[in-house]
């Protein structure tokens, strides 16, 4: 009973801080080029009244994903996602723009993403490591993965942010689920990393969710700007 109320407290509470977040992953051999013209398209007064954060991120040893980056947008709520997405079809500056970034791109996947459970805000994080796997069974995997990672940033005073998160919309064959954890560059997100890798707790996790979870993928996600 007690495990039953602790899965669905993780599950609520993961809840009351629902985001969605679009992923559009692309690859490209014109990433200057790609800039440009995302800044140009931010510019634009579509762009200013969307509600949520615009992103564009790079991947780094990034395994099997064939992407080079990914333009995201995240939303605070289903309304906000839906007018973003009913905007983007009537805006001709929209559409513009669109249709010059598909001269520099080779669009890979977009999913629209939402977390299961995660502490601290991802916004202010430059780096993120990233663990794409597939669950067979998401609530105590959420249970095992909470537990493991707050005792691991209390012991190691990590104030980033960190959290499982899911593909609501356009899930692939490749993965069910994704583990994140932020950092504020290169050199701490190696560092947290080994150290997570060689603390004995991180065996035990991996001991309790290993007939329910597989790391299909890893990856690093480097934030490139902000609009």
């Amino acid at each position: 009973m007690k495990k039953t109320i602790l899965v669905l407290t993780f599950l609520f509470s993961s809840l009351s801080y629902s985001q969605y977040c679009a992923f559009f992953d692309f690859e490209t051999t014109e990433p200057d080029s790609v800039v440009s013209t995302l800044k140009g398209m931010m510019d634009t007064e579509w762009a200013k009244n969307i509600e949520g954060t615009k992103s564009l991120f790079a991947y780094q040893f990034n395994g099997s994903n064939n992407a080079t980056h990914s333009v995201q947008f995240c939303f605070p709520t289903e309304a906000a996602f839906a007018n973003f997405m009913n905007s983007w079809y009537g805006s001709v500056q929209a559409q513009v723009f669109g249709d010059k970034m598909n001269k520099y791109i080779k669009p890979v996947n977009q999913a629209l993403n939402t977390p299961a459970w995660f502490k601290n805000d991802w916004t202010p994080d430059q780096v993120f490591m990233i663990w794409q796997m597939e669950v067979t069974n998401p609530p105590l995997y959420v249970k095992e993965f909470a537990e493991f990672s707050q005792n691991f940033a209390k012991k190691y005073d990590l104030q980033n942010s960190y959290g499982v998160g899911y593909p609501i919309s356009g899930k692939t064959a490749d993965f069910s689920h994704f583990v994140w954890v932020g950092a504020p560059d290169v050199e701490t997100a190696l560092k947290n990393t080994k150290e997570m890798y060689s603390d004995p707790s991180f065996a035990k996790y991996s001991a309790k969710v290993n007939d329910i979870r597989k790391v299909v993928n890893t990856m690093m996600m480097v934030r490139v700007m902000d609009f």
